[in-house]
């Protein structure tokens, strides 16, 4: 059985706690008229990536270092000019594991 290693204050002051990356997909759904842009819109934002679109949803990924971040990205995404909905649909927290030398 896999353990969670324990945080202490020293791994956080030192910087050298394991951080977790976030990755979540959502689903954007765009004006008919607007879609083109969107995507070009969405394809510039950072730690955004389109996967797939097909009449008005665009089907995104978001990456980051913390779902505060994802929350944020996908506002800035639901705030778009064009943008009717953008909703996440999973979110997963993968865990970087520290090798030693």
């Amino acid at each position: 059985m896999r353990q969670t290693p324990t945080l202490t204050r020293r791994a956080l002051l030192t910087g050298s706690a394991a951080q977790p990356h976030h990755i979540s997909s959502a689903v954007v759904v765009a004006l008919p008229a607007r879609r083109e842009d969107v995507h070009a819109r969405l394809a510039e934002m950072p730690g955004v990536e389109v996967h797939a679109a097909e009449g008005t949803r665009l089907v995104v990924t978001i990456e980051g270092p913390t779902t505060g971040m994802l929350g944020e990205t996908l506002t800035r995404i639901a705030l778009l000019d064009g943008v009717i909905a953008a909703n996440m649909v999973f979110e997963h927290i993968e865990a970087h594991e520290e090798t030693g030398s």
